[in-house]
């Protein structure tokens, strides 16, 4: 998928989510989804995307892949910059911290496992991309 497919498809998911306060887009077949908010780097601007949440612990796994682009997705970019965000699952918001799991990092071959068990098309995203994709784990506050 293209960057620009990415973009198009989040944009309706994301409408169609808040829309129906999480009814339809929660899940995609048996993927679960959420509502990602972060604080633009450079505007200062809430920017909402969907993404697959694949539950950790008391929180959520977010594979940074961007479909296995060579850029890291800009929500991973306003994360690093700032790691206050919100997230939405269904009609529940909460804010959170996010925590960026590096490829050198303990826990990352654990929590990669889970999220291909999840969804086994980031390990072609991950065979496709020059770079290391990262994750970012979530913790409701």
């Amino acid at each position: 998928m293209t960057r620009f497919a990415i973009r198009v498809f989040s944009k309706v998911h994301g409408f169609i989510y808040r829309v129906t306060r999480g009814r339809l887009g929660k899940q995609l077949g048996s993927i679960p989804m959420l509502l990602l908010t972060t604080t633009g780097r450079k505007s200062g601007k809430k920017r909402t995307v969907p993404l697959v949440g694949i539950p950790h612990d008391s929180g959520y796994i977010l594979v940074a892949s961007f479909g296995g682009s060579p850029t890291h997705p800009a929500w991973f970019l306003n994360i690093r910059e700032n790691p206050s965000i919100s997230i939405r699952v269904g009609s529940i918001v909460t804010s959170a911290e996010a925590s960026i799991i590096y490829t050198s990092d303990s826990d990352y071959e654990e929590m990669w496992k889970k999220s291909v068990a999840m969804y086994a098309g980031y390990d072609d995203y991950k065979q496709n991309s020059p770079r290391d994709i990262p994750i970012v784990l979530v913790t409701p506050q």
